[in-house]
């Protein structure tokens, strides 16, 4: 999808990458423990700082370093995705990568990114579908995605719409202050809107 985007700069890369692990955030804060949500409020703080331009890159390596602490658990479960734990983590996973691109951009990374927002969300709208496989043979189209994926996938093109918006505006791609708060509160909204179904899909769980 990011392709739409041409080229896209540097500061482009860190505004999605800021937006996307905004939006994976309410995994953690529905999910996640009391640690792990603290630690995702200070990388989101600074992942959107070190995309406005003043953040400080040392305190971007110090809080990755510190990453392996909250974002790395053992599961005894023979399927991890069978513990909120491993929500939450995605979640961390996602802020620390919103960091690692604001050190060293990367097109692959946004993708990636992408890629696992849309997994989370197709294994929550599984659940709450009432988990009923769907057969696709051969030759046939994909089905298409449950109701939170379909927001994530809006999420992601509304996001690249902004920024084509702002290099339309500019003639630059510098990312303005008002595109960076526009950003964050489409990003911090779609958390807000999200979190029921969340809630929903970890009483599913009985992990409530």
């Amino acid at each position: 999808m990011i392709e739409n985007l041409s080229s896209p700069s540097d500061v482009e890369l860190k505004l999605l990458a800021a937006a996307t692990a905004e939006r994976a955030a309410s995994f953690c804060r529905v999910l996640g423990s009391e640690e792990q949500q603290e630690w995702i409020d200070s990388g989101l703080e600074l992942a959107w700082r070190m995309a406005a331009g003043y953040g400080d890159a040392d305190d971007c390596s110090a809080l990755l370093d510190s990453l392996v602490e909250y974002g790395e658990g053992e599961f005894e479960e023979a399927d991890p995705t069978a513990s909120p734990g491993f929500y939450a983590e995605q979640a961390v996973g996602l802020v620390g990568e919103a960091l690692a691109v604001s050190l060293r951009p990367s097109v692959d990374r946004i993708e990636t990114g992408f890629k696992t927002m849309r997994t989370l969300f197709s294994m929550v709208d599984f659940k709450l579908s009432g988990e009923k496989p769907v057969i696709v043979r051969s030759g046939e189209p994909k089905p298409l995605p449950g109701p939170l994926g379909q927001l994530e996938r809006d999420a992601e093109s509304h996001a690249l719409a902004i920024l084509l918006r702002e290099r339309g505006a500019t003639g630059e791609r510098l990312g303005e202050q008002s595109t960076l708060a526009e950003l964050r509160n489409l990003s911090e909204a779609f958390s807000v809107d999200v979190t029921p179904s969340l809630e929903e899909f970890s009483e599913a769980n009985n992990w409530s």
